[in-house]
């Protein structure tokens, strides 16, 4: 077993935490768990069963392992992830509702305004 990697991340003030582990040979995955507030959000994992029988096994599990963390880190922050959040924890570029609803009705009048 290799020794992972931690990360929490901020996003949209929420704080995240990234996990990504090896577990073993009698498992050979690499798996990656995004948490928020205690919860699992999202589990991404990946067989390296095919590596087993390569010289260099250890290397190339660690660097599956780190693009796998890098890869999830990227996601959450460019947004990907946000529908897994529940509605109530969700912010939309800090615009509050009332804006939303008048920008709304203005484009809705600008598309009848139009020949």
């Amino acid at each position: 077993m290799i020794i992972g990697f931690n990360t929490d991340i901020k996003y949209r003030d929420e704080v995240f935490h990234i996990q990504t582990e090896d577990k073993g040979e009698n498992n050979p995955t690499v798996e990656t768990l995004v948490y928020h507030n205690g919860e699992i959000l999202l589990s991404r994992r990946i067989a390296y069963s095919h590596l087993l029988s390569k010289s260099d096994t250890r290397k190339r599990i660690k660097n599956m392992m780190k693009t796998q963390h890098d890869q999830v880190i990227a996601e959450l922050k460019g947004g990907k992830f946000l529908h897994l959040l529940s509605l109530d924890t969700q912010t939309v570029d800090e615009v509050s509702l009332d804006e939303m609803v008048l920008d709304h009705l203005e484009k809705e009048d600008q598309e009848e305004e139009k020949p």
